[in-house]
C-alpha cells in the first residue's frame, strides 16, 4: 500500500533560555465523490465516499525515527457525520493500491437534500455537539494511542442526497486540528531522561493543562497539543524527581514536532517523600499495633528515626509540623481489625504508603505481596484533608486480594483521591475504598483493563461531591465488578464505560442508584445491549457512542 511521509523541515533553536517550535507544512486531504455509491434499504440512506492521500497526518501514524511520521488509511477506522445533535458513524470498507479509502455510513431515512454536517476523524473525538470538550484528556504517551484518538481532523460540509443514496458535495478538506509532539528531555547534565512516568504541560498563558501519564516508563512521550504561541511549562516525573523546561512554543495545527528538551531539576517526586502526616491546625497521630508483628520507624519533623513497632502517639501542636513513617513488612493490617493509625484534630495527609512495606526502596517500589496488605487503613478518620499541594501516592501495580479495601472510608475530609496506576487488578481490591468521602471532588485514574470479582464495588458509594467518574476502559467485565460502584452519588453526572462484554447483569447491578437525573453516560459504539435504569444506563441521560 502506498503510504505518505510527513516530513520534519527544522527541529529546535535554542536561543538563551527559550526554546522556539519549529515545523513544516503539509498537504490537504480531500473527500471526493464516488462514481458509484451503493442504496441502502428505504428507511435509511447509504452514504459513500473517497477520502484521498494528500493529508497524510489525518490517518494511523508510525514513527520510522528519521525525523518523519508515516501515515495510510486502515479498513475498519471511523468518522464521524455530526449533525442534528446527532453523530453517526462512516467507516473505512476498503483502502485502495493509491492509498485512497472508500467510507461508507448509513445515515437515518429523513435527512434532507443539501444537509450542513460536520466530518470528524477519528469518530472517538466527536459527539453529537462536535469536537468533545475533554479531547486532550487521558493521554499515555504511545504514538498508538494518540494515533488513533488524539490525531483529530475536521471538515465543514454539506451532503447530497439522491434517493436513498447520499454523498458529500463537492469536495470537503479535512484539516487537522493537533499539533503532534514526540518529546525527549535531558536533565541538568546533558543526560537523557529514559524513564519518564508522568509529563505535565501547562499553557501559561491560558492554564490549559495536559497530563500525559506513561504505562510504564518511556524515553519520549508522543503529544497531541493544541495550536500555540504561547509559553510552554514542561514538569517531567522520573519516579525519583521532578524536571522543569519553560519554553516559548510555535505550534500548529498538523505538523510534526520532535523537540528535546533540556531540563532542570526542580523537587523530588512525591514517590520519594514517605508516608507523613502534617499538622493542618493541631493534630494527634496514634500508630495502634494490633498485636501485629510489625516494623516500623518514625521521624518527627525531618529528625532521626525512632522504633514505634509497638505503638505510639504523637502530638503534633503547631502546624506545618510533621511525622513521616518508614518499615519494612510484607503487609501492614488484615481483615477484620481495627485502625492501625487514628487521628484527632486536623492533619494532611500525603508522601508514599509503600514506605510502611520497603523502607529503603519504597520510591521505586510498586508490587503488594499479601493479601489486604492496607485493609481499612484509615477508616473514618474525618480528621484526614488532603494536602493542598503534596500529593498521597498509591504506585502499585501489582496488587492483591482486598489490599486497599475499606481503606478511605468515611474519611469526609478527603477531597482528592491518590492515581491508581494498576492495569490488572485482585478480588475486592477496592472495595469501599472510598465510600462515604461526601467531599471527594476528584476521582482518580482508573486505567484497569483485566477485573476482578467486586474489584470495584462500592468504591465510591455515597461520593456526593463526585461529578465526573473516571473513565472505565475495561471492555471485559468480571464477576459484581461494578455493584454500587458509585451508587449514592447524587451530583454524578458523566461517565464513560466501554464495556462491550457483560456476561452477568450482576456486574453493573445498583452502580448508577441514586444518582444525577439528567447526564452524559458514553459507551462504545459496538454496544448495543445495555440495560437501562440502575442497574445499566439511567434513565434521562444523553447517550453518546465511542
Amino acid at each position: 500500500m502506498k503510504t505518505n511521509i510527513l516530513h520534519l523541515k527544522h527541529l529546535f533553536a535554542l536561543l538563551l533560555s527559550t526554546l522556539t517550535f519549529v515545523a513544516c507544512s503539509s498537504d490537504n486531504n480531500e473527500l471526493t465523490t464516488p462514481a458509484d455509491p451503493d442504496t441502502s434499504a428505504a428507511d435509511s440512506v447509504r452514504f459513500t465516499a473517497i477520502f484521498g492521500v494528500k493529508n497524510p497526518e489525518t490517518r494511523a501514524l508510525t514513527d520510522p525515527g528519521d525525523g518523519t511520521l508515516t501515515a495510510s488509511w486502515q479498513v475498519n477506522e471511523q468518522i464521524s457525520i455530526v449533525y442534528g445533535g446527532e453523530k453517526y458513524i462512516a467507516t473505512v470498507t476498503a483502502v485502495d493500491g493509491a492509498g485512497s479509502a472508500t467510507v461508507t455510513a448509513t445515515l437515518p431515512g429523513d435527512i434532507p437534500n443539501n444537509q450542513a454536517v460536520t466530518f470528524i476523524y477519528p469518530s472517538s473525538a466527536a459527539d453529537g455537539s462536535g469536537l468533545r470538550s475533554d479531547l486532550l484528556a487521558n493521554q499515555d504517551g504511545t504514538l498508538a494511542t494518540l494515533s488513533s484518538r488524539f490525531d483529530v481532523s475536521t471538515a465543514e460540509g454539506k451532503i447530497v442526497r439522491d434517493g436513498h443514496t447520499a454523498q458529500p458535495n463537492g469536495t470537503v478538506t479535512l484539516k487537522n486540528q493537533f499539533a503532534i509532539c514526540k518529546f525527549q528531555f535531558k536533565d541538568e547534565h546533558d543526560k537523557l531522561i529514559s524513564t519518564i512516568t508522568k509529563v505535565t504541560i501547562t499553557d501559561l498563558s491560558t492554564t490549559e493543562v495536559i497530563t500525559v501519564r506513561t504505562h510504564s516508563p518511556q524515553s519520549a512521550v508522543y503529544v497531541a497539543m493544541k495550536p500555540s504561541k504561547n509559553s510552554m511549562k514542561f514538569e517531567v516525573d522520573n519516579c525519583i524527581g521532578i524536571y522543569q523546561k519553560t519554553s516559548n512554543a510555535n505550534l500548529e495545527a498538523g505538523l510534526f514536532y520532535q523537540p528535546t528538551l533540556t531540563t532542570s531539576y526542580s523537587r523530588i517526586s512525591p514517590r520519594t517523600i514517605p508516608l507523613t502526616f502534617e499538622a493542618k491546625e493541631s493534630v494527634r497521630v496514634t500508630f495502634n499495633n494490633q498485636g501485629q508483628s510489625i516494623n516500623l520507624q518514625y521521624s518527627l519533623n525531618g529528625g532521626e528515626l525512632t522504633d514505634c513497632s509497638a505503638g505510639v502517639t504523637l502530638d503534633l501542636d503547631e502546624p506545618g509540623e510533621k511525622v513521616s513513617f518508614y518499615g519494612d513488612n510484607t503487609s501492614f493490617s488484615k481483615s477484620g481489625i481495627d485502625n492501625m493509625f487514628t487521628l484527632a484534630g486536623s492533619g494532611y495527609i500525603y508522601g508514599n504508603i509503600m514506605s510502611l512495606l520497603e523502607s529503603s526502596t519504597f520510591a521505586t517500589a510498586t508490587e503488594l505481596k499479601a493479601d489486604a496488605v492496607f485493609f481499612q487503613l484509615f477508616r473514618d478518620q474525618t480528621a484526614l484533608y488532603s494536602h493542598p499541594t503534596n500529593e498521597l501516592v498509591l504506585p502499585a501495580t501489582t496488587l492483591t486480594s482486598q489490599c486497599y479495601y475499606n481503606m478511605f472510608l468515611s474519611c469526609r475530609n478527603l477531597t482528592k483521591a491518590p492515581d491508581l496506576p494498576a492495569t490488572t487488578l485482585a478480588q475486592q481490591c477496592y472495595f469501599s475504598m472510598f465510600s462515604h468521602c461526601i467531599n471527594l471532588t476528584k476521582a482518580p485514574d482508573l486505567p484497569a483493563t483485566t477485573l476482578a470479582d467486586q474489584c470495584y464495588a462500592r468504591m465510591f458509594d455515597g461520593c456526593t461531591n463526585l461529578t465526573k467518574a473516571p473513565d472505565l476502559p475495561a471492555t471485559t467485565l468480571a464477576n459484581l465488578c461494578y455493584i454500587r460502584m458509585f451508587n449514592g452519588c447524587t451530583s454524578l453526572n458523566s461517565i464513560k464505560c466501554l464495556a462491550t462484554d457483560i456476561p452477568l447483569t450482576a456486574c453493573t447491578s445498583g452502580w448508577l442508584d441514586g444518582v444525577a437525573a439528567t447526564g452524559t453516560f458514553t459507551k462504545a459504539a459496538s454496544m448495543t445491549s445495555w440495560p437501562t435504569g440502575v442497574s445499566g444506563i439511567p434513565e434521562g441521560w444523553t447517550v453518546v457512542n465511542e
